[in-house]
């Protein structure tokens, strides 16, 4: 593994990378430090007015950042492929992001649908975009190395969980079936009341953060992905948290087991998406070799 400063990535001049979620949140610190790493990065989200406001807030700091807005809406799956079709340019790297944690009395079905469906045919849809060398980024969860796939869930948490696991699933399997570099990455515990404001899209509330000494911000949640994306030792079928009990710190290689390491349920779950969303990722990346 080379050396690795988080606030110091290696330069990405000349790269394209598409962040979904890169509005808001953990997303918006991932396209932030990649623009700043000379980068040209695209904020796929669904309103255009925070996209907006998130890259005025990204050239406040970095006047010279190269940002594109694309319209992005995971949860309308019969969108994605007019959104991929937008794309005039070949990426380098694309960090599936976004996700919601959906409250109610039946969350499971909005969360894994936006969480994990969108972004299986999302990638199947980029594949014209992507060569054997782009990397495809899944950002995870700590939470979903505890989850399981049982009854429906109608916890709001549990089900986000879930769409968690199956996201995560689905990108070591994307590194087994090929035709791409697929990385799994999670962003330890990552909270808002740590986090950096970042005026318009966030602003800190003032007070003592005892969480600091477990947790962190979600500019460091953006870590592990950032890495994932600029880093020239990762590998294809890796998982990436922070260092510190996989809940704070600076990014590190982190071994695959327990459910995550469950081959015959990634086939499963990616199989099911497959009839779900009617494409297949893999499929289309080979096919465009």
């Amino acid at each position: 593994m080379t050396s690795w400063d988080v606030h110091h990535p290696p330069r990405a001049d000349g790269r394209t990378v598409l962040v979904t979620g890169g509005n808001a949140g953990i997303g918006y610190f991932v396209a932030e430090q990649l623009a700043g790493a000379g980068a040209t990065v695209v904020l796929g989200c669904r309103d255009a007015a925070r996209a907006e406001a998130a890259m005025t807030a990204i050239r406040s700091r970095h006047p010279e950042a190269s940002l594109r807005f694309l319209p992005l809406d995971l949860a309308d799956l019969a969108s994605l492929r007019a959104s991929a079709d937008r794309l005039a340019v070949p990426l380098d790297a694309v960090v599936l992001n976004a996700g919601v944690l959906v409250e109610g009395s039946d969350p499971e079905e909005r969360a894994f649908a936006v969480n994990h469906l969108g972004h299986f045919a999302l990638t199947a849809w980029l594949a014209p975009h992507l060569s054997p060398a782009s990397r495809v980024v899944t950002t995870g969860s700590f939470v979903a190395k505890s989850a399981e796939f049982s009854a429906h869930e109608h916890d709001g948490k549990r089900a986000y969980a879930r769409s968690k696991l199956a996201q995560m699933l689905f990108g070591f399997e994307l590194a087994r079936r090929g035709g791409v570099v697929s990385v799994v990455n999670h962003p330890g515990g990552a909270l808002d009341s740590l986090t950096p404001s970042r005026p318009p899209v966030h602003t800190r509330a003032a007070g003592l953060h005892p969480q600091r000494l477990l947790l962190q911000g979600k500019d460091s949640g953006a870590w592990p992905a950032v890495r994932c994306v600029l880093d020239p030792s990762v590998r294809s079928g890796q998982l990436w948290g922070p260092r510190l009990f996989g809940l704070r710190g600076v990014p590190r290689l982190e071994p695959v087991r327990g459910i995550l390491a469950d081959t015959a349920l990634a086939a499963a779950v990616w199989e099911r998406s497959v009839e779900l969303t009617g494409v297949d990722p893999s499929a289309a990346l080979l096919r465009r070799q």
